[in-house]
């Protein structure tokens, strides 16, 4: 199917609903159901399963589901049924893909799925599906702009994003577990042949691609592991594309058994990688992108990232996980909003995404008061750093751990860092000390109580950092505010002073 508009009706989802919410993906190998805490614009999952039952195994043979692998599916579909209903979700969907909607039986199988209460069971199309990657995508990295592939089991989906926006689309029926079951032809073959039939993907050439899949992820992983990254997160992992494409060729000809003895390979991979490789050096070809990122989003949370409202869409999802995680982690009654604003003045100066982080960081700014006194900036910095948080870059996940680091230390050891060091630069590793140091300050001014900030006003100019404080309180700031105002100021390469209203 080539160049369909992605824009199209959707399934007809009924809107969110308070509660924890599930899903159930049914693909072309495995099965999975997640539960979400709830429909969101930054969606945690809060169980996560998958089973390979191999529905598409023989399809482009036979025409038909793999038996054995439906009769496993709906046994695991009953044991998903029933433990989202134990986790007392308030709706639980089901989207069939590429296997069940092209199977000769692909009816019947859905048709025994009605017989199950509690599913809202639904068999995605292709444009449908290509629409809800592309739209999960978004949902993780709202400023994607490129091309999108997610490679399942079954089927190819292509899809070109801008400014949040969904472009043209196709879906082709290489995936993997089909081409290797079909017993027509070559697969490579039929992998090149399909990519090079996309005749849109020549306008889209330059551009990011957004590599969404099971078995582009566990390439991602496997890179991780040759290249020594040091933090496994696939959430925004990126490679250059030349480094991709050399690592993928060298994959896409490798045995069974040779990539068994590869670190970061998953067994269940081994079979259906070098297809996968070769699908996305194809892919690399065609759109000659500068970077390949990885994205953990795809057809899930596009299916739910379309039910939201307008203004819910609307929120930064880093933003968003934040206030929702963030409200957790508070023991003041000092609002965020009330940090921001006091803060404003000192980085009048700041990029978008730089005030982005800022106001993260401003909802998580008291993420560790629970932890030992002598452990807080540790942990602050391991649990920032390992956020299930969508919406920022490794080298803002890096940024913001530091400076919350910073906000309880203002001198941590290097070594405690070693890892947002190496993700960020030079510029991010100033702003996170400069943000640190400065909620540092303006925990010590108000001692978490809302309103003392407002009386208080930081100010930055060309020589100094200042709080201007009104004369009556000025005795009342005491030798650890002055310190903690240096520490500031020396941030930013300034002077502190403190003058009198």
């Amino acid at each position: 199917m080539d160049g369909e508009p992605t824009a199209g009706a959707p399934l007809q989802p009924h809107p969110p609903e308070k509660g924890r919410v599930g899903i159930i993906d049914v693909g072309s190998n495995s099965i999975r159901l997640v539960v979400y805490e709830r429909a969101s614009r930054a969606p945690l999952p809060v169980f996560n399963e998958k089973v390979l039952c191999g529905l598409a195994r023989g399809l482009d043979a036979t025409g038909r589901l793999n038996p054995e692998g439906v009769e496993m599916a709906l046994a695991n579909i009953d044991r998903f049924t029933t433990l989202a209903h134990n986790m007392k979700v308030t709706s639980l969907d089901l989207l069939a893909t590429a296997a069940v909607r092209d199977a000769a039986d692909g009816a019947d199988f859905m048709r025994e799925l009605e017989r199950r209460p509690g599913i809202k069971a639904h068999i995605v199309s292709g444009r449908d599906e290509a629409r809800f990657s592309g739209l999960g995508v978004i949902c993780g990295m709202p400023d994607a702009s490129g091309v999108m592939g997610d490679l399942g089991g079954g089927s190819l989906e292509l899809v070109a994003l801008a400014d949040g926006k969904l472009g043209e689309s196709s879906t082709l029926p290489v995936g993997p577990l089909r081409l290797m079951s079909s017993g027509k032809g070559d697969p490579k073959r039929a992998v090149v042949d399909a990519v090079e039939s996309v005749r849109w993907l020549r306008d889209e050439t330059g551009k990011t691609f957004y590599a969404v899949g099971g078995a582009w992820r566990s390439f991602a992983r496997l890179h991780m592991e040759q290249a020594g990254y040091p933090l496994h997160i696939i959430h925004h992992y990126e490679i250059a594309a030349e480094e991709a494409r050399a690592v993928a060729r060298l994959i896409a000809v490798q045995s069974a058994k040779s990539l068994e003895k590869m670190p970061g390979v998953s067994r269940r991979r081994v079979d259906t990688l070098p297809l996968a490789c070769l699908a996305l050096d194809r892919l690399l070809v065609a759109l000659k992108p500068k970077t390949v990122v990885f994205s953990a989003f795809g057809l899930r949370e596009g299916f739910y990232h379309e039910r939201l409202s307008e203004t819910e869409r609307a929120r930064h999802p880093l933003i968003a996980f934040a206030e929702e995680q963030g409200a957790g982690w508070r023991r003041f009654d000092l609002s965020p909003a009330e940090i921001f604003d006091w803060l404003s003045p000192a980085f009048a100066d700041e990029s978008p995404a730089d005030r982005i982080l800022r106001t993260a960081a401003c909802h998580l700014s008291d993420i560790s008061w629970n932890d030992h006194p002598d452990y807080r900036a540790e942990q602050a910095y391991v649990r920032v750093l390992h956020l299930p948080a969508p919406g920022m870059s490794h080298r803002d996940r890096a940024v913001l751990a530091m400076a919350l680091t910073y906000r309880y230390k203002s001198d941590p050891k290097s070594a405690t860092m070693d890892t947002a060091l190496r993700l960020s630069d030079n510029k991010g590793k100033a702003f996170a000390r400069r943000l640190g140091a400065c909620l540092r300050l303006a925990y010590n001014l108000s001692g978490g109580a809302p309103g003392l900030l407002p009386q208080i006003s930081l100010r930055r100019t060309d020589r100094d950092l200042r709080l201007i404080v009104p004369a009556e309180l000025k005795r009342a700031l005491g030798d650890v505010t002055a310190r903690r105002l240096q520490t500031a100021a020396e941030a930013f390469d300034l002077k502190s002073t403190i003058v009198s209203a």
